[in-house]
């Protein structure tokens, strides 16, 4: 069964049997009242915020943040990669899709490219590896992007799957900053049919959760290496290990 096909009967299913909050458990809904009222407690206020890891590596990129990595986001982000809960989109792609404005606003040289038409801005996610395709049935990174892009009204702004691991590498997970790092490093390249889209571009790299920003810096090396002007990022959460700068909302 391909992943696209496989992916379509998660969602018909989830439309036709009886559902529950992705966090909690709750009957009823993808995200239930409370737990959605929980993660507007927590969400950045008055708008996402510029974020960065302490330590913060060489070459992390410009980087928002919508809320920290806390309560129903816990559960709700694990939920939607790795339990076929593609249900609770939505909420997560609203809350990138506010970190995504925020970088773009805040940065003189996305701003003025994403008013004036001066070329694109690429929406590009962090690349998945196959294995986790595999296991998953699609890329929920790249779904959920797709949706934040939705929500703009500028034809400027693209999303695309632009970029690809050229190597196997290890889960990050229980990795530290430096693991992290060199089980990274050199591991993205640019799928070929992007590369003429990436000449000159300007980028806004996207992914779910900011840790240490190895993820980040090599993404941003590999776009770069690729020909792009100016990257820049946005991600739904950052850990609690990292420093936040002041509120950057639209």
């Amino acid at each position: 069964m391909s992943s696209i096909l496989r992916a379509s009967l998660v969602e018909l299913l989830a439309l036709a049997l009886p559902t529950s909050c992705a966090s909690c458990g709750a009957p009823d809904d993808p995200v239930c009242r409370e737990c959605a009222s929980e993660v507007a407690a927590v969400t950045f206020q008055p708008g996402p915020v510029a974020v960065a890891p302490d330590p913060c590596p060489a070459g992390f990129p410009p980087t928002h943040a919508a809320a920290p990595y806390s309560g129903p986001l816990r559960r709700l982000l694990p939920a939607y990669k790795d339990d076929d809960r593609r249900d609770c989109r939505g909420l997560l792609a609203e809350l990138l899709g506010t970190a995504v404005e925020a970088s773009l606003v805040a940065d003189p040289a996305l701003r003025h490219t994403a008013v004036s038409g001066n070329g694109p801005v690429l929406l590009v996610p962090v690349p998945t590896s196959r294995q986790a395709r595999r296991r998953r049935g699609d890329a929920p990174l790249l779904r959920l992007a797709t949706e934040a892009a939705h929500g703009f009204a500028r034809s400027e702004l693209w999303c695309g799957d632009a970029l690809r691991l050229r190597r196997r590498v290890a889960d990050q997970a229980g990795l530290g900053a430096r693991q992290r790092a060199l089980n990274l490093e050199h591991a993205m390249e640019p799928r070929a049919a992007w590369l003429p889209a990436l000449a000159g571009a300007h980028c806004v790299l996207v992914d779910d959760v900011l840790t240490t920003g190895a993820t980040l810096v090599e993404a941003r090396r590999a776009l770069l290496a690729a020909g792009a002007r100016h990257v820049v990022a946005a991600t739904v959460c950052a850990t609690q290990r990292r420093s936040a700068g002041r509120p950057a909302g639209p």
